[in-house]
């Protein structure tokens, strides 16, 4: 009888919640490598595709959601911020930092960061 209802919930396995956090971190670790200097190739949707696909994966991953859920849903769920705006607001901290102050830049960065995927999610109409 268990292996019969196993069957039925069958995307629940996997390592444990505090393991697929360090997945996501090291993944975005990697994806974001140098992003002051290569963030503004995201403007061209060519690539910007190709930089989400990796994240959506290991975003799915990490809620073991199903491959139909889509990219924002599954990001708001993993509570991962989308590449494109990550690399952007690491470009900022990058170029602001002089002016006012590491601690700071990063502050604003991340306030402005998360405002920008509060408005991108309003927009969205998948995965409502």
């Amino acid at each position: 009888m268990v292996t019969h209802l196993s069957r039925l919930v069958a995307n629940v396995g996997g390592p444990k919640s505090n393991r697929r956090r360090l997945l996501i971190s090291t993944v975005q670790s990697m994806l974001l490598y140098w992003a002051e200097v290569w963030a503004d190739a995201l403007n061209i949707a060519f690539y910007r595709i190709r930089i989400a696909r990796v994240q959506r994966q290991v975003a799915l991953r990490v809620c073991t959601a199903y491959r139909t859920v889509s990219e924002p849903a599954v990001l708001v769920v993993a509570g991962v911020i989308p590449v494109n705006l990550s690399a952007g607001e690491r470009k900022a901290i990058y170029q602001r930092q002089g002016e006012i102050g590491k601690d700071t830049a990063r502050t604003e960065g991340r306030s402005r960061t998360y405002q920008q995927w509060q408005n991108s999610w309003q927009q969205v109409t998948r995965g409502r």
